[in-house]
């Protein structure tokens, strides 16, 4: 190992706490130093293997990255093609020549530092003490098998420690999918969580709506009753006296009864049958989604079943066990045994949805009709469902156009960059299709500022109706509900924080 230089005199060495090597410990401050921190200054030592480079087997050859890594180490790490940088873990193609250029600087660097190393102390000052670091053991003694046997060795541990690189890199990235499947998880769970809530409150309505009815059941039998008495007392006067006074009594009850509003002016509650409604619809839609999508789901399960046992085959085992890393087991096991075509529509007519949300608001929908089979209305529904790859899920909007103004609209769709450099078209061939023109809000329309294949997935909605005779080409979709939607977060500041936090394809009912 590399002497450690005088400022790291004294620090006690143990286990590092930050997951990466050796750690130096200050015993008073108790601050920790990594070892990496030392090691970036021993630029004679390959950063694997520890060794000090020379010129003839163990030549310093530099990284795409910047990073200096001896030849042995390079070709212990070349897999597929490809070098990991086991610095800062970026993968580099292999040039052509199949060896990465050497650093002549480095060991330029080297020289010097051993030259300046033999020369005697200036006079009148006392040379430091050299800091000597342990000699490798003496091989000279050893015979050949026993040196070539050390070497295989080494290699075989080099080999070990590539391993359990590669493994921590593939473990911290595994970690990154679940932590991202949990936090889609607990959004979803929190919308199942809003339309409990909102059934709730509908059921709520629904029992008030009924004690109002039935206290109204109870004053109208008791007006009957005494209706009832009334006439009885008509029908039974034997006297003058007795007559009036009955008349005068049945004229106060007939005419309280006409000045108390009747049933029709108090039932139904709007607001009740409204919300009602509402909720009914939502979570029937909800039922039917989820009951259609598992219903597909099986019948392609089964479908796959009964092939792999006509075929005598099993594909997801085999791939399974051809999985060379956690991310092709994770690819694998992902991989959906139904196509797209089979839960959403190939193309257009068809409807999506986009779920919009910012601070201190919760999700809302708007959906967008995709009436006309238009190349980029088919992008558009491929970017709502995600059958590519691509989505427009956590996206962001990035820009407000004639904000304020007649034909204010929103803009996003870039689900690369998501500050509107990026968004790469799917489909080619983007303008040739029957759109139409619009200036009314909801248009869904192309961003022609945008036009690019590389944003040509960005588009914008109209938020306010334009001026009469201003309107817009490329219009490809509608909005059909939730306009409201785009109209609050085209007011929001900054735009870039409401965020697409689902969207997808509406499936028919």
């Amino acid at each position: 190992m590399t002497p450690v230089s005088n400022a790291y005199v004294g620090l006690a060495v143990g286990p590092c706490r930050l997951g990466r090597g050796v750690c130096f410990h200050r015993p008073q401050a108790r601050e920790v130093v990594p070892f990496a921190v030392i090691c970036d200054d021993n630029v004679e030592d390959c950063p694997v293997c520890l060794t000090t480079f020379d010129d003839t087997l163990r030549r310093p050859r530099t990284l795409p990255c910047g990073h200096t890594v001896c030849s042995p180490c390079i070709d212990g790490l070349k897999q597929q093609g490809a070098v990991t940088c086991p610095t800062c873990r970026v993968s580099h193609a292999v040039p052509e020549a199949d060896q990465f250029p050497i650093s002549y600087i480095t060991e330029g660097l080297i020289r010097r530092l051993r030259r300046l190393a033999s020369l005697p102390a200036e006079p009148g000052k006392q040379a430091a003490p050299p800091v000597t670091r342990p000699a490798p053991k003496a091989t000279t003694g050893l015979s050949k098998r026993a040196q070539s046997l050390l070497q295989e060795q080494e290699v075989k541990v080099l080999a070990a420690i590539r391993s359990c690189q590669e493994e921590q890199s593939q473990l911290a990235e595994y970690l990154t999918t679940l932590g991202g499947w949990s936090s889609r998880q607990q959004r979803l769970q929190d919308e199942l969580q809003t339309l409990v809530d909102q059934s709730k409150s509908a059921r709520e309505a629904v029992r008030r709506e009924e004690f109002r009815v039935e206290g109204r059941q109870e004053e109208v039998q008791q007006k009957e009753q005494q209706l009832h008495a009334a006439l009885q007392s008509l029908r039974t006067a034997a006297t003058r006296q007795e007559a009036y006074e009955v008349i005068e009594d049945t004229d106060l009850l007939v005419e309280k009864d006409s000045q108390t509003e009747g049933c029709l002016g108090v039932f139904p509650d709007v607001h009740a049958v409204t919300t009602v409604t509402k909720v009914a619809q939502a979570s029937r839609a909800a039922l039917q989604a989820a009951t259609a999508a598992a219903a597909a789901t099986q019948a392609a399960l089964e479908a796959v079943g009964t092939a792999a046992a006509a075929s005598g085959d099993s594909s997801l085992p085999a791939a399974l066990a051809e999985a060379s890393s956690i991310a092709d087991r994770l690819q694998a096991l992902l991989a959906p045994p139904l196509t797209m075509g089979e839960v959403v529509p190939a193309a257009p007519p068809c409807e999506v949805f986009l779920d919009l949300a910012w601070p201190g608001s919760v999700a809302r929908r708007v959906v967008v009709s995709l009436p006309k089979d238009t190349p980029r209305g088919r992008q558009f529904m491929l970017l709502c469902s995600g059958q590519r790859g691509a989505c427009y899920a956590n996206t962001r909007l990035f820009e407000v156009m004639d904000e304020g103004q007649p034909g204010e609209c929103v803009v996003g769709g870039d689900y690369q960059t998501g500050d509107g450099r990026g968004g790469a078209a799917l489909l080619p061939h983007l303008d040739q299709g029957e759109y139409w023109l619009s200036g009314k809000a909801g248009a869904v329309w192309w961003w022609p500022w945008r036009d690019d294949p590389a944003c040509g997935a960005q588009f914008s909605i109209i938020a306010r109706d334009r001026q009469r005779g201003s309107i817009w080409c490329g219009v490809f979709g509608q909005v059909v509900r939730g306009l409201e939607v785009v109209q609050e977060a085209a007011r929001h500041r900054p735009i870039t924080e409401v965020t697409v936090v689902q969207c997808g394809v509406v499936l028919s009912r």
